[in-house]
């Protein structure tokens, strides 16, 4: 299998007691979805993880993986990135799409204009968020029907229709102008 096809899905946090458990902070959307995965790799994939077991404990995952002897066993792989392949992923519904395939789509706007491309997908409370380079600047553009037209992953393109002043306003970033349409105030 190609490096492409492994995801980041977890990393190994800090030891739990002194039997060799380990916290994971995980980056799948659930906890389901990870233990679901059977298989865990470090970054090169020379190494597969197994463990004894994977449990939520007090809204923490924590594992018991299968080589730990003592605490620093399970210390050693404290902050170590956890892969698996992207074949075990559940198959996504329409207009659903894993944060890995819209990382590097270029962002084209309804008239055409190559926007830039997408870096992360964040969300800081009120939903996900496209975050683009945008001539040299970092623009934010909301992962929702009234600002996406279409999502074409094959071909890593999404097309968008931003509100008003997502683009006028990173443009106005870096020659320090006041857009158009927002009122002059004197100060």
């Amino acid at each position: 299998m190609s490096k492409s096809n492994f995801v980041h899905v977890g990393t190994f946090g800090a030891a739990i007691g002194l039997k060799g458990e380990i916290k994971i902070n995980l980056l799948t959307s659930n906890f389901e979805v990870f233990k679901s995965l059977e298989h865990y790799y470090n970054f090169d994939q020379s190494t597969e993880w197994k463990f004894d077991f994977i449990k939520m404990r007090n809204d923490k995952c924590v594992a018991f993986p299968s080589h730990c002897k003592n605490r620093d066993d399970a210390e050693n792989l404290k902050n170590q990135k956890i892969f698996a392949s992207k074949d075990k992923f559940p198959t996504t519904k329409s207009n659903e799409y894993y944060v890995d395939d819209l990382i590097g789509c270029n962002v084209v706007h309804k008239n055409q204009t190559f926007i830039g491309n997408v870096i992360s997908v964040d969300n800081f409370g009120a939903g996900d968020l496209l975050e683009i380079n945008f001539k040299e600047n970092k623009i934010y553009i909301p992962l929702n029907d009234d600002n996406v037209i279409s999502v074409d992953i094959e071909n890593k393109k999404i097309l968008v229709n931003p509100i008003k002043g997502i683009i006028d306003n990173a443009w106005c970033k870096n020659i320090n102008c006041v857009p158009w349409d927002v009122p002059w105030k004197f100060r």
